[in-house]
C-alpha cells in the first residue's frame, strides 16, 4: 500500500501534466471507465454474428470479449509483468531509467522498449498514430500518471490484455486464445500464456502459424524471466518447458478470421460491404458488430458439397472454380461460397463475377410469352431455325417440331427461345432490367434467348426467388442488425409489409412459370437435381462449356450453382444438368433436413 506521500506526488505529477497536455486524453483519463477504455478507439474491424448471435468471423481487426480481470490466469498476468514491465507495482506509471533508453533509441533509429505497460496502454487507446518523439518525450509521461491516478494496477492490466495486438487479426487475449489454441483464454496453460506474451514485441515473427517452433523458444524464454522476477519457481517452471502445446490451423484469410470455416469469408466481406453502404461515414469506424441472415447448418451443406464434387472431379473434367448462394424467398442469403479455397482467392464468383448465363437466361424469354398472353400449353415451333446467317441448333441435335412452352422449356429447347424472343423482345429486356440481372441489355433475340450477356449469380438467383415467391421484387440481403462498439444500434433492418412489396411479375404468371420449371425438374433437363420432394428450376450451359448452371427452388429456400473457370477456359463434359444439378440436390437435401 503507498502512503500518502506517495498519492501525494502522484497528484501533483496529474496536476502538472493537466497544464500542458492536449485537453481531449486527460480530462478522458480524468473520468476514465475501464470497460469504456477496452472499446475507445478501437482498430476499424466488423464482427459477424449468426441470427442467434454466435460469433461466427470477424474482417479487419478482431476483438474477443473482454475477460474480467479475476478471470485471466495468474501466470498469465505474472509473465506479462515479468516480460514487459517488471516495476510495473512500484513506478506511478513512468520508469525513468528505461523511458531514457527508449528516447535514445528513438533518436538514434533503433529499436528499444522501454514504455511501462501504463505507457504502452495510453499508446493503444489515444496515440497510436502520433509522432514516437513526441509521444515518448511529452505525452506518455504527461498522460501516464494520470491513468494511474484513475485506475488501479489491475484495472490498467485488464485494459491493456483486452486490447492490445497479438497478431493474426487478434486484439485482446480473448481472441488471440482463440486463433491460435481455440480456447478460452481462462483455459491458457503456462507455456501457453507466455508464448502469447512473447508475441508482443514482435507478432508476426513469433506467430506459431508461421513458426511454431520460434514461438515455443519465446515462450520458454518468458518462463525465465518469471523465474528471474520471483513469479515461478523453478520446478513449476521446468514442468511448464514440457508443457504440450496444440496450435489449431489458421482460420484466418485476407484479413479475416472464420472460427468455423475460412469459408464463411466471403459471407462475412459481402455482409460488410452490405453494413458500409447503408451506414454514413462516420459510423464505419471501430469494430461494429454485424447480425446476419447466415444459416450455419446450410453454408456448411454448402461448403461440403461444393468441395467434394471439385475433389473428385475437377481434374478430369477441368474445373478451376464453383460458387453456391442459397436464399430465402424474400432475398435473405442463407449461405453463400463464393469459390474453391477463400485463403487462395478473395474473389466471389456470386456476387463480383459476372457470366454469361447460358440457358438459365431462358426464364426471361419465357415469362415475357407469358406475359404477352402465352400459357404452359401455347405451341411453338422447335424446328431448325437460322439466324442472321447461323444455324441456331439445340444442344442435343434434335427437332420435335410443333411443342408446348412447357415441353420447350423442360427441353431447353434453344430454337424455341430464339423465336419467342423474336416474339416478344422488347418484353423480355424489359424484364431482365426490372429484375436487376444486367444493365442496358442491348442483344439481338438471338443474345436474349441463349444468354450470351452477363449477369451475376446472386442476381439471377434472386430472379428465380421472385418466381418462387409468386412475382415479388426480391433484393438479396444478409444483414439483419448493426452496431456500434459499445452496442448502440446503426442500422435496423425493417422489413417491408408484403403489400408494399413491388410486384415485379404478374402472380398468374409467375404459378405458371413454377409449375413449368417444376418440370425441368421431374422430366426435364434438370431430373438430376430432383431432391425427392417438391423443387423447380433450369439448367444453363454456355457455349465450349465454359459456364455450367443450376438455379432453382424449393417451397423453403431458393439456390443457384456456378461451376467454369476464372479465365473462361472450356471445362470437359460438365452441363448444368450434370454435375452443378447434383449438387444442388444435395445441398438441398441437407437444407430440408430438420429444417
Amino acid at each position: 500500500m503507498p502512503d500518502q506521500g506517495t498519492i501525494d506526488r502522484r497528484r501533483f505529477l496529474a496536476l502538472l501534466s493537466l497544464a500542458s497536455v492536449a485537453p481531449r486524453p486527460a480530462e478522458a483519463l480524468e473520468l476514465a471507465d475501464v470497460n469504456g477504455l477496452i472499446t475507445e478507439n478501437r482498430h476499424d474491424g466488423v464482427r459477424i454474428l449468426s441470427p442467434g448471435g454466435e460469433f461466427v468471423g470477424a474482417r479487419g481487426a478482431y476483438y474477443g470479449p473482454p475477460v474480467p480481470f479475476a478471470q485471466l490466469p495468474a501466470h498469465l498476468v505474472n509473465a506479462l509483468v515479468a516480460s514487459e514491465d517488471r516495476r510495473f507495482y512500484e513506478h506511478w506509471g513512468l520508469d525513468p531509467r528505461a523511458m531514457a533508453r527508449a528516447v535514445w533509441s528513438t533518436i538514434t533509429g533503433r529499436t528499444q522498449g522501454g514504455s511501462t505497460l501504463t505507457q504502452q496502454t495510453i499508446k493503444e487507446i489515444y496515440l497510436r498514430e502520433h509522432s514516437p518523439i513526441i509521444r515518448k518525450l511529452l505525452e506518455e509521461p504527461v498522460l501516464a500518471p494520470i491513468l494511474e491516478l484513475n485506475l488501479s494496477k489491475e484495472e490498467i492490466l485488464y485494459v491493456y490484455l483486452n486490447r492490445v495486438f497479438f497478431g493474426g487479426s487478434a486484439y485482446g487475449i480473448e481472441a488471440a486464445a482463440r486463433v491460435y489454441f481455440n480456447k478460452y483464454a481462462r483455459s491458457l496453460t503456462i507455456l501457453e500464456s507466455a508464448m502469447m506474451v512473447g508475441l508482443l514485441p514482435a507478432p508476426n515473427r513469433f506467430n506459431p502459424h508461421r513458426n511454431l517452433q520460434r514461438s515455443r523458444d519465446r515462450g520458454i524464454r518468458v518462463i525465465e524471466q518469471m523465474v528471474e522476477a520471483g513469479t515461478l519457481s523453478r520446478s513449476a517452471a521446468d514442468r511448464a518447458k514440457e508443457q504440450k502445446v496444440t496450435v489449431v490451423p489458421s482460420r484466418s484469410a485476407w484479413g479475416g478470421f472464420y472460427p468455423r470455416s475460412v469459408g464463411i469469408g466471403w459471407f462475412a466481406r459481402w455482409a460488410e460491404n452490405e453494413a458500409s453502404a447503408n451506414s454514413a461515414p462516420a459510423q464505419r469506424s471501430g469494430t461494429r458488430i454485424i447480425t446476419t441472415t447466415l444459416d450455419l447448418r446450410i453454408q456448411a451443406a454448402a461448403e461440403r458439397h461444393l468441395e467434394a464434387a471439385l475433389r473428385q472431379h475437377a481434374a478430369a473434367k477441368q474445373i478451376e472454380e464453383g460458387a453456391v448462394v442459397v436464399m430465402r424467398h424474400d432475398g435473405a442469403v442463407l449461405a453463400l461460397v463464393g469459390g474453391r479455397d477463400y485463403r487462395r482467392r478473395e474473389w466471389d464468383h456470386v456476387t463480383q463475377a459476372r457470366r454469361q448465363p447460358g440457358s438459365i437466361a431462358k426464364l426471361f424469354v419465357y415469362l415475357a410469352a407469358l406475359r404477352e398472353g402465352g400459357t404452359p400449353a401455347t405451341r411453338v415451333s422447335d424446328a431448325a431455325l437460322m439466324l442472321g446467317g447461323r444455324a441456331i441448333r439445340n444442344f442435343d441435335d434434335r427437332y420435335l417440331g410443333e411443342i408446348t412452352l412447357a415441353a420447350a422449356l423442360e427441353k431447353s429447347s434453344n430454337t424455341a427461345a430464339v423465336r419467342l424472343a423474336l416474339q416478344n423482345t422488347r418484353e423480355t429486356k424489359e424484364l431482365i432490367k426490372a429484375l436487376n440481372i444486367a444493365e442496358g441489355t442491348e442483344g439481338e433475340a438471338g443474345d436474349l434467348a441463349l444468354g450470351s450477356y452477363e449477369a451475376r449469380l446472386v442476381d439471377l438467383t434472386a430472379a428465380f426467388a421472385s418466381v418462387a415467391n409468386r412475382g415479388r421484387m426480391v433484393v438479396p440481403y444478409s444483414v439483419q442488425r448493426v452496431q456500434d462498439p459499445a452496442g448502440a444500434e446503426l442500422l435496423t433492418r425493417v422489413l417491408p409489409a408484403r403489400s408494399e412489396i413491388r410486384q415485379v411479375i404478374e402472380p398468374e404468371h409467375a404459378e405458371a412459370m413454377r409449375q413449368m420449371l417444376a418440370g425441368v425438374v421431374q422430366r426435364g433437363t434438370g431430373k438430376a437435381a430432383d431432391p425427392g420432394f417438391w423443387a423447380a428450376g433450369k439448367t444453363g450451359t454456355t457455349t465450349a462449356n465454359r459456364d455450367a448452371w443450376f438455379i432453382g427452388f424449393t417451397e423453403r429456400y431458393v439456390a443457384g450453382v456456378w461451376l467454369g473457370n476464372s479465365d473462361s477456359r472450356s471445362m470437359h463434359g460438365v452441363s448444368g444438368g450434370g454435375l452443378p444439378a447434383q449438387i444442388w440436390r444435395a445441398v438441398m437435401v441437407d437444407a430440408h433436413r430438420s429444417a
